[in-house]
């Protein structure tokens, strides 16, 4: 597929960043995008985030045989190593560590991975997604439901991060593999970038249509507008042949022209005469006959009048429908068809009898169709808890029934054998309210079922996203992590949804109010 590169990295205007700590990397030839976002240290995190960015270069500047996720894991194990042994070797870097966000292309198969608060979206024609969740203090407490995200956006640690490159003998990125087509997107970005700008104005300028080089720029332009407080990096790669509005559309005939293919010339125009004299009718009655290929072509003799009036009203007979005769009409020339009226036997008494039945039955047939086609549907509404001792969700006891009436009717619908039908309703319930968690569990739900699981992957993860306490959600992204082999992501999940499941802890002296939740030091990551 044919790919579009545009990236963006900068300083920011904070008096307190005396250097670019973030660093970028793409290499479109090899399917490598990655931003990494340095911290610690005097010049540390520059070091940190550069050292990243130098042994992907390296590793992927090389031919390998190795599973493509595999190879990332290796590569973020190495960089760690390298990082940390080097933190402890450099007083000056000591305590440096990096974030990491990267997409990994090999033809159809995207490999994501991340460490820190460095983001990966998606944007498609389903909109923007977000890939990757944060690991900070606040991500890890609004995830657990003790943050909201208005209070994450605000809170005063909201940029410490719980997992980086070097910070430990050993990191555990996050990993999630998905699918990719033609009108697939993808945008890379440090807390720099999101810090300023929200998903729903990335997605706005995702939805512009401009070139990812422009869109890098419009985001730099929007950080400095809200002051750019931080290291601003973005990367952002759309995949296919992408039209972009700057590009104006050619007409199709002069595309057509360009290639040297030309118009055929006009057909050429026939000179008809018409002989309007009138001639005595007699014989039997006579219609003209079109001229047979032979007889265009033949030389014709020198005509008379009334045989020039005959030939052309016989072309003219051949274009155009003839009017009904007058009770006079001239004489049409020579080239003559006598019509001949066939002899039709009219049925005797008993046979239109027996006519008339079989068409009568027929008729009736197809009526019957017709009205049990049309009134099946509202019979088996109205009369079909008469017919049935159960619902879908009867039956299939294990199946937990969604709490909004209409996602719940169309999974019933999917649970019937009628998956179409249900994916259908689903997506017009997603499109009236992309945020209806529900929705995009239940449907992430029929691609588990139907052994889609990466797209279960990445509609459940959204639907956790948006609500973190739903019902079954993390137990249901489990396995779909648990099917393409993720097993550190299902295990994540597990624990997510031991921790919903776990009896509330009963509130002790001192604690901080409802209103300000306070974050532990060490949150679960």
């Amino acid at each position: 597929m044919k790919v579009n590169v545009g990236q963006i990295t900068d300083k920011g205007l904070s008096p307190k960043r005396a250097s670019n700590e973030d660093n970028l990397l793409a290499m479109p030839e090899r399917g490598l995008y990655l931003v990494a976002d340095g911290v610690g240290g005097r010049l540390g995190g520059e070091v940190a985030s550069r050292t990243v960015v130098e042994v992907f270069s390296r590793v992927f500047g090389q031919e390998h045989g190795e599973d493509l996720r595999k190879l990332i894991e290796n590569t973020i194990d190495f960089c760690n190593q390298k990082v940390f042994e080097d933190a402890r070797a450099d007083p000056e870097l000591d305590g440096m560590a990096t974030t990491i966000a990267l997409v990994a292309v090999e033809g159809k198969r995207a490999v994501v991975a991340h460490v820190g608060d460095s983001r990966v979206y998606r944007y498609d024609e389903r909109g923007l997604i977000c890939l990757t969740e944060d690991h900070s203090e606040v991500g890890e407490a609004m995830r657990a439901g003790m943050l909201t995200p208005e209070q994450a956006a605000k809170h005063p640690r909201r940029n410490v991060i719980s997992r980086a490159i070097g910070a430990g003998v050993e990191v555990e990125p996050d990993f999630r593999e998905i699918e990719i087509d033609a009108r697939t997107s993808f945008i890379l970005c440090t807390d720099g970038i999101t810090r300023h700008i929200t998903d729903d104005e990335i997605a706005r300028l995702m939805r512009g249509g401009a070139r990812p080089q422009p869109i890098c720029e419009r985001m730099k332009a929007l950080c400095y507008t809200g002051g750019a407080e931080d290291n601003l990096t973005a990367i952002v790669v759309d995949f296919g042949e992408t039209r972009y509005v700057e590009e104006a559309t050619r007409p199709k005939l002069a595309a057509t022209a360009a290639r040297g293919h030309e118009a055929p010339p006009p057909a050429p125009r026939q000179k008809i005469e018409l002989d309007l004299k009138p001639q005595p009718v007699s014989g039997p009655l006579r219609m003209p006959r079109t001229q047979t290929p032979a007889e265009q072509t033949a030389p014709a003799p020198e005509p008379v009048a009334s045989e020039s009036a005959a030939n052309s009203t016989a072309t003219n007979a051949a274009a155009t429908p003839v009017a009904p005769p007058a009770k006079k009409r001239p004489s049409v020339g020579t080239k003559e068809v006598t019509i001949k009226v066939p002899t039709v036997r009219m049925p005797q008494k008993d046979e239109m009898s027996r006519v008339m039945k079989m068409s009568l039955l027929g008729a009736a047939l197809f009526a019957g169709i017709v009205v049990g086609l049309l009134l099946y549907g509202p019979f088996m509404r109205i009369f079909g808890g008469f017919l049935s001792s159960s619902d879908p969700y009867a039956i299939r006891g294990s199946v937990r029934r969604p709490t909004d009436p209409d996602v719940a009717a169309a999974f019933a619908l999917h649970l019937g054998n009628r998956t179409t039908e249900a994916r259908k309703q689903l997506g017009d319930i997603l499109l009236a309210n992309p945020k209806n968690a529900e929705g995009l569990l239940f449907l992430g739900r029929i691609d588990y079922d139907q052994k889609q699981y990466l797209d279960a992957i990445t509609r459940i993860g959204e639907a956790a996203k948006i609500d973190p306490n739903l019902q079954d959600v993390w137990e249901h992204l489990a396995l779909a992590y648990m099917a393409t082999g993720q097993n550190r992501n299902a295990i994540d999940a597990v624990q997510r949804a031991i921790k919903l499941s776990a009896p509330a802890a009963s509130p002790e002296a001192g604690a901080q109010p409802a209103d300000e939740p306070a974050v532990s030091p060490t949150p679960a990551g």
